[in-house]
């Protein structure tokens, strides 16, 4: 499965991006506290509606950082549970599609235990000098985000019938 992901915030970035869908800009929510870096770059796919009330997450591996507002066609191999202070946050794991040094990527095991390690540590411990606390699950195979990718968009489509708001 491939879907389009709009960047927020490019891997290696302290500064965590949020798209801000009134004025269609990207804003500075908050500086990391930790001196810990975004390991891969973080999105979200547009026309879904996540269980937080935000656009579906999509953690996007590639060979490089991608600039916020860039969309990018990624391909879907997992998802990754979670759990923060606002309740279920999964993320969808993908590869970016056109990168030819992850073409051989499949599926989240392929992508190397050490790798998958580095992404939990991150997610399981970014926000520790904030007094917050992350759950995190497992990583779990391609069919489990397809389907958090089709109930977030339908929640979208429930959700945005009648704002008239096409995009998010």
């Amino acid at each position: 499965m491939i879907v389009q992901t709009v960047i927020e915030i490019p891997q290696g970035s302290q500064n965590k991006y949020e798209y801000n869908q009134a004025t269609g800009l990207t804003r500075l929510d908050r500086v990391l506290y930790a001196a810990m870096h975004y390991p891969v770059n973080y999105g979200f796919i547009p026309e879904t509606w996540a269980e937080d009330d935000d656009p579906l997450d999509v953690l996007v591996f590639g060979s490089t950082a991608i600039h916020p507002l860039v969309e990018v066609d990624v391909r879907v191999i997992g998802a990754l549970l979670m759990k923060d202070e606002h309740g279920p946050d999964a993320k969808v794991v993908g590869v970016v599609d056109r990168d030819p040094r992850y073409n051989h990527i499949s599926a989240v095991d392929d992508l190397g235990t050490h790798r998958l390690r580095e992404v939990r540590h991150f997610f399981a411990k970014y926000k520790n000098l904030q007094g917050l606390t992350t759950v995190v699950g497992n990583y779990q195979n391609v069919n489990t985000a397809v389907d958090l990718i089709t109930a977030a968009r339908q929640r979208y489509r429930q959700t945005h019938a009648d704002t008239g708001n096409s995009r998010v």
